[in-house]
């Protein structure tokens, strides 16, 4: 399978560098303006649901469960973007690991036979009328639609109501993407793999309703950071 690169919106992004600051990651933009990234907001509206969490599991279970998450989605999303890149995945050395092997060819048929045209991956973002900005793992045609998509793992299938914070994160990179571009996709896709080789993909075209909540948890992080 060779995937098609079009190069539509290619001056649309210039490069941005991502900073820390205070356990937050930051992207520097036009001037000295500073952006949280759309994951370091996310982790602070649930902060108290993850401390729960860990208490529910203690610290050595949970510290297990997340390095373990890590490791996971960064090795799939690396075979993932080679793959769609059209670049030699096999030859990687996260391919070897016999679970990312196993998910990724129960996701290939899938990558092949709903994705289109490839317009940006691992694109870094802004949006001047948010103040938020992150990285994107993939902007192209899903089903012949132009989509954001977000590549997830996870040890099981989860129910769909446990998504939700996924389409907020993609609301935000569809608002950074059409204020650069001035193109509107048509959804927000969430792809995730579990462990056991489980394909969710899952489509929301109500971007509005995300947006409305992306902006409400901008503004709690900005009223907790700036206290």
């Amino acid at each position: 399978m060779t995937f098609t690169h079009c190069d539509d919106f290619k001056d649309s992004f210039k490069s941005i560098e991502q900073i820390n600051e205070d356990n937050v990651r930051y992207y520097k933009v036009e001037g000295d303006n500073c952006y949280p990234s759309i994951t370091s907001v996310l982790s602070f509206i649930n902060r108290k649901k993850f401390a729960d969490w860990r208490a529910r599991v203690g610290n050595e279970e949970a510290n297990r469960k997340c390095k373990k998450g890590t490791t996971r989605g960064t090795a799939f999303h690396l075979v993932n973007e080679y793959y769609l890149n059209n670049d030699d995945y096999e030859s990687l050395k996260d391919y070897q690991n016999p679970l990312i092997q196993l998910m990724f060819k129960a996701n290939k048929a899938d990558l092949d036979n709903r994705i289109g045209n490839i317009y940006q991956q691992e694109t870094r973002m802004y949006s001047d009328k948010l103040c938020l900005a992150g990285t994107v793992d993939l902007i192209c045609d899903v089903d012949g639609e132009l989509s954001i998509v977000d590549f997830k793992t996870s040890e099981k299938e989860k129910p769909e109501e446990w998504l939700e914070d996924y389409f907020v994160q993609l609301s935000a990179y569809w608002a950074m993407f059409s204020e650069a571009t001035g193109v509107v996709p048509k959804k927000l896709v969430v792809w995730l793999v579990g462990e056991n080789g489980d394909v969710q993909i899952i489509e929301r075209r109500n971007i509005m309703y995300y947006l409305t909540t992306l902006q409400a948890y901008v503004s709690k992080f900005i009223q907790y950071r700036d206290a």
